[in-house]
């Protein structure tokens, strides 16, 4: 299989299981959402912070965090990268590439090169690229 080929049957299936995580996610609801059974008169339940340690405890996310999981973490997984293993989105991997700066990653989202979809403003606002390309400098 020529290298274009699988780059694009890569992109394909990215593309497909963000579409398919995306929408699984929308459907959620929070098991702590009130039902039709409670009243204002109840007693609001304190509620402990969970323990980021202990397995399987869910942690709340930042804004950048939760736009970089819906829009990046397909491809970038951890920081990674499933289509250019040479372009890891790690600070050491960034700097070689010339990327310092939250400026310079938007401008990668909104002219990316071969293998990355682009993520013009109609698709990611530039309030939004601009929290993830902090939490990206922040996180990885």
């Amino acid at each position: 299989m020529s290298k274009v080929l699988l780059r694009t049957v890569l992109v394909l299936l990215a593309v497909g299981l963000l579409f398919a995580t995306g929408c699984k996610k929308a459907q959620e609801e929070p098991a702590n959402s009130p039902g039709p059974e409670q009243t204002a008169a109840e007693e609001p339940q304190v509620v402990e912070e969970p323990d980021p340690n202990q397995a399987g405890q869910e942690t709340v996310q930042s804004p950048g965090e939760a736009l970089f999981v819906r829009h990046c973490a397909v491809c970038h997984p951890n920081g990674g990268n499933i289509i250019n293993s040479e372009k890891p989105l790690d600070r050491a991997a960034l700097e070689r590439n010339g990327i310092t700066s939250s400026a310079d990653i938007v401008a990668i989202m909104r002219q990316p090169g071969p293998g990355m979809m682009i993520f013009d403003p109609n698709v990611i606002s530039d309030q939004d690229a601009e929290k993830i390309a902090d939490y990206i400098l922040k996180t990885f």
